[in-house]
C-alpha cells in the first residue's frame, strides 16, 4: 500500500512517528529542568570529557606517579633532639605514668603499666620528643609535646619552666603534630634553570620537602633550617630561580638550587632568610673599561655583597659613557668581581661608582614574616600583616589589608614606608590573595571588595589604586586562575570572573560562571570552602573544592573555555583522593596537571592513557589500587518538540571505542510523568560482545514503549574510555485521550 494512502487511512487516535535526540554534546547544565536543556546539554556528567568534534567521552584515568609521603597527625615515633635522620617507634602508650619533681623544672617521667609496673618507653639515649597528656596534680603546665632527656629505659626527664610538684595519671605518646590531620602543607611546580623541560614539583612536610622530579620521578629531600619544623599552611613560590617557602607569622625560608653548596648536586637545603632592618646599601667605586661587547668588569679589592640578578643603579660614571641613575642587573658574581652589559660604546679606563637602590623612606627592611607572596612587575608583593624580626610578631595595630612590594628583582628587601598599600573599600576587609594583570598592573583579592593597583612595574611612587568592586570578593586564594584577559575565582555566590573591557579596565561578570551547575555547588562543604584550589590547562578550568562532609577538596569540576560550558564533575572512588594542589607542570614539552594529595602523593590526572584511576590508597609505597572510572553521562530531557504523552519505543546510541582500550557499559530510559526507568541492559547485550578496540558502533535497542512526556537516555561506561557520539529515541503520541494519567 502506497504510503501517503495509508496516511489516510490512519486511525484518528494514531500519531505520526516523533524523534529527536543529539549528534553532538557541548556541555553540562544542572541548574535547569532536563527538559529545558538546550541540543547538546547533558544534565549529568561524572568523569566525563567532550572534545571537539562534540563527542562525550570518558576522562583519562588518574595515575599515581608517588606514593604518599607522610600522613596523619599523630606520628608514630621520637625525633632526636640532634636531627631528623634517625626514626625510633615509640614503646606501649600508657595512663598510668608518673612523674617526680627534680626541682628547676625538671619532672622525672616512669612509665607504668596498669599494675603500677614499670615498663619500657622506647625513647633512645640521645634524647628524643615525647607528648604528655593527661598528668595531673602538680603546678604549671607539663602537659603537650616536649623534649625528653634518657634516664633509662624506664624513665626520662622533662624541663619546663614553672612546673613543679608530684603528677599522676599521665599518658606518654607519640608527638603530636600542630598542623592538623594533614602533615603537608604547601607544594609548587619548579622549574630547573639549567634543565630544560625538566620540572619538579616540591612539597613541604612538618619535617622536610621533597621534590618529586617528573621527568623520572626521582625524589630528592631538601632538610629545613637546625630546629625548623613546617606545621601550618606553607605558600611555596618560585622567585628569581629560588624557591621561597612563606608561612604567616613565621621567618622565610629560601632554598637556591643554584648555590654550589645547598643546591640539588649538594645536600639540598633550605635557609632562613635575614630578619630585621636592611642595612642601606653602600657605593662601589672601581676603575673599569667597557668592552667591545658592553661588559662592565668591576674588581673589588674586598666583597662587595652583591647576588647575580641583583640591581645596581650608576651614582658617578666618569668617562664610561654610561648614565647617572640607569639601573643595571648584575650578570655574574665570581669572589671580589661582578659584571653588567650596558649599551655604550667600548671606553677606556674610568673609575665608575655604582650602589644597590636605597630606600628613600625610613630604610629597607628584609621579608616580613608573610603567608604568601606573589610577582608582578619584577617585584614581589606579600601582606603586611607581620614584622620581619627574627621572632616574627603581628603589626601593632593589626592590619588584614595592607600589602608591601619588594625592590626590583629582589624579593629580600622592602621598604615599608614608600613601598606599602592599604586596601579597603570602606568596610572590615581582609586580604585574600594577589594576580598579576598584564605587564603593570596587580588586582587585589579581598574578602569583600577586589583592588587594582596601576603601575608597579616601575617607581611606586606613581602607583595608583582603583577599587575594581566592593560586593563581592573571593573566598579561596588558590582559586584564582587568569587566562585570556578574564580572572575566575571562587567567591560567595560561585565561581565569578573578571573580564577585560579594555587596556585599563576590568569588569566583574552579573552571573556566576557556575550559575549552570548551580545544583552542584549546593553540594560543596562551605564551611571549607576557603580549600579550594585551581589551575588552568589545555583550554580547561580545573577547581578542586570539598563537597559533602569532606573537609578537603574530594571533587573536581571542569569547565572547557573551547565550549564556554561546564564540562564534568570529577570524582575518584577512594578516600585517599584529597587535593591540596593543582600544579601544570611539564614532564618533557607539555604542560600535565598533577593533583597534590594531603598525604603527599602526586597524582597525574590528565594526557595518562589509562582507562582506569591508579591511587595509593595508604601511606606504604606499595603497589596502588586500580579503581574503576566512575563515569556516567544523563542527557537533556527528549520531548520531541510536544507536550502530549509518548510512547519511547526505539533507541540508537552510536559509540566508538577509543584505539587502545575495548569497551563496556549499560544503559536506561528514565521517563517522567509518568516517572519509570528502564533498563536497556549493555553493549554486549546489544551487540554479541563488547565493543573492540578502535571500533564504533550504532546499537540499536526497542524500548519497551515506557510512556512519558519526555525521556533522559542514561550511559554508564563500566570498561575502556568509550565515546558517545549521538542519540536518537523515537516514540509516538499516545491515545488521544482527555483523561489524565498519573
Amino acid at each position: 500500500m502506497r504510503a501517503d494512502l495509508q496516511r489516510l487511512l490512519r486511525s484518528p487516535l494514531e500519531s505520526a512517528v516523533l524523534q529527536d535526540g543529539d549528534t553532538q554534546f557541548t556541555g553540562l547544565v544542572s541548574r535547569l529542568r532536563p527538559s529545558q536543556l538546550k541540543p547538546g546539554q547533558v544534565s549529568v556528567a561524572q568523569n566525563i570529557r567532550f572534545d571537539e568534534a562534540g563527542a562525550a567521552k570518558v576522562r583519562e584515568g588518574f595515575r599515581s606517579i608517588s606514593g604518599a609521603l607522610t600522613t596523619a597527625a599523630v606520628v608514630p615515633y621520637i625525633r632526636k633532639t640532634a636531627g631528623t635522620s634517625a626514626l625510633v617507634l615509640i614503646g606501649t602508650t600508657t595512663a598510668h605514668c608518673t612523674g617526680a619533681d627534680q626541682g628547676g623544672g625538671r619532672i622525672r617521667i616512669t612509665t607504668k603499666n596498669s599494675g603500677g609496673v614499670a615498663i619500657a618507653h622506647g625513647i633512645p639515649a640521645t634524647g628524643g620528643m615525647v607528648n604528655l597528656a593527661s598528668f595531673t596534680g602538680g603546678t604549671g603546665t607539663l602537659n603537650g609535646n616536649q623534649e625528653a632527656a634518657f634516664v633509662s629505659s624506664t624513665t626520662f626527664d622533662v624541663t619546663v619552666a614553672g612546673v613543679s610538684g608530684a603528677w599522676t595519671g599521665g599518658i606518654v605518646g607519640a608527638i603530636k603534630l600542630t598542623g592538623g590531620l594533614k602533615t603537608v602543607h604547601g607544594a609548587c611546580r619548579f622549574s630547573d634553570p639549567t634543565a630544560s623541560n625538566d620540572e619538579s614539583i616540591i612539597i613541604a612536610l612538618n619535617e622536610k620537602a621533597v621534590a618529586v622530579k617528573l621527568s623520572n620521578l626521582a625524589t630528592t629531600d631538601i632538610a629545613y633550617p637546625v630546629g625548623e619544623t613546617v606545621n601550618q599552611t606553607a605558600d611555596l613560590q618560585q622567585e628569581f630561580g629560588k624557591v621561597v617557602l612563606r608561612r604567616e607569622g613565621k621567618t622565610t625560608l629560601l632554598f637556591d638550587s643554584q648555590d654550589g653548596a645547598t643546591g640539588f648536586t649538594g645536600t639540598p637545603a633550605f635557609t632562613k632568610v635575614a630578619t630585621g632592618t636592611k642595612t642601606q646599601a653602600v657605593e662601589l667605586s672601581d676603575s673599569v673599561s667597557v668592552g667591545t661587547d658592553g661588559k662592565v668588569l668591576f674588581s673589588m679589592g674586598s666583597a662587595h655583597g652583591l647576588e647575580t640578578g641583583d640591581r645596581v643603579v650608576v651614582v658617578d660614571a666618569g668617562s664610561s659613557g654610561l648614565t647617572v641613575g640607569s639601573s643595571f642587573r648584575v650578570t655574574k658574581v665570581t669572589a671580589n668581581k661582578f659584571e653588567f652589559f650596558a649599551s655604550v660604546k667600548a671606553a677606556g679606563a674610568s673609575t665608575v661608582i655604582v650602589r644597590k637602590n636605597v630606600s628613600l623612606g625610613g630604610g629597607f627592611i628584609n621579608a616580613p614574616a608573610a603567608a604568601f607572596g606573589k610577582l608582578a612587575g619584577q617585584r614581589v608583593f606579600v601582606p603586611f600583616t607581620h614584622d620581619s624580626a627574627a621572632s616574627p610578631s603581628a603589626r601593632s595595630p593589626q592590619v588584614r589589608d595592607e600589602i608591601i612590594a619588594s625592590d626590583i628583582f629582589d624579593n629580600q628587601t622592602f621598604d615599608p614606608i614608600l613601598n606599602s598599600f592599604r586596601l579597603n573599600a570602606g568596610a572590615a576587609d581582609h586580604i585574600v590573595g594577589m594576580h598579576p594583570f598584564g605587564d603593570d598592573s596587580l588586582v587585589v583579592f579581598n574578602r569583600n571588595s577586589i583592588h587594582r593597583l596601576i603601575g608597579v612595574s616601575g617607581s611606586l611612587l606613581d602607583v595608583s589604586s582603583h577599587v575594581l568592586t566592593d560586593e563581592l570578593g573571593c573566598l579561596a586564594r588558590k582559586s584564582i586562575v587568569y587566562h585570556a584577559g578574564a580572572f575566575l575565582f571562587l567567591s560567595d555566590d560561585g565561581v565569578m570572573g573578571l573580564t577585560f573591557q579594555d587596556a585599563l579596565n576590568l569588569r566583574g561578570t552579573d552571573v556566576p560562571l557556575s550559575e549552570a551547575i548551580q545544583t552542584e555547588f549546593k553540594r560543596v562543604n562551605r564551611d571549607r570552602m576557603d580549600k579550594a584550589v585551581a589551575c588552568y590547562s589545555d583550554n580547561r578550568y580545573y577547581l578542586a573544592v570539598p563537597t559533602g562532609i569532606s573537609t578537603e577538596p574530594n571533587e573536581i569540576f571542569v569547565y572547557s573555555f573551547l565550549n564556554n560550558s561546564w564540562e564534568s564533575i570529577d570524582t575518584v572512588a577512594s578516600d585517599a583522593f584529597t587535593v591540596m594542589d593543582l600544579i601544570p607542570a611539564k614532564s618533557g614539552k607539555v604542560n600535565e596537571v598533577y593533583a597534590v594529595t594531603t598525604q603527599g602523593g602526586v597524582i597525574k590526572i590528565s594526557q595518562t592513557g589509562r582507562a582506569d584511576d591508579s591511587i595509593f590508597e595508604t601511606t606504604a609505597k606499595q603497589n596502588p589500587s586500580t579503581l574503576q572510572i566512575g563515569a556516567r553521562l544523563r542527557t537533556r530531557a527528549y520531548t520531541c518538540g510536544t507536550v502530549e504523552r509518548k510512547r519511547f519505543n526505539h533507541l540508537e546510541l552510536h559509540i566508538h571505542s577509543d584505539a587502545d582500550h575495548a569497551s563496556e557499559g549499560s544503559f536506561s530510559l528514565i521517563a517522567e510523568d509518568p516517572d519509570s526507568v528502564t533498563e536497556l541492559g549493555t553493549l554486549t547485550d546489544r551487540l554479541g560482545s563488547i565493543l573492540a578496540k578502535g571500533e564504533g558502533a550504532s546499537v540499536r535497542t526497542r524500548t519497551g514503549n515506557p510512556r512519558g512526556f519526555s525521556a533522559q537516555i542514561e550511559w554508564k561506561p563500566s570498561s575502556g574510555r568509550p565515546e558517545l557520539r549521538g542519540v536518537s529515541l523515537r516514540g509516538s503520541n499516545t491515545m488521544n485521550s482527555s483523561t489524565s494519567v498519573k
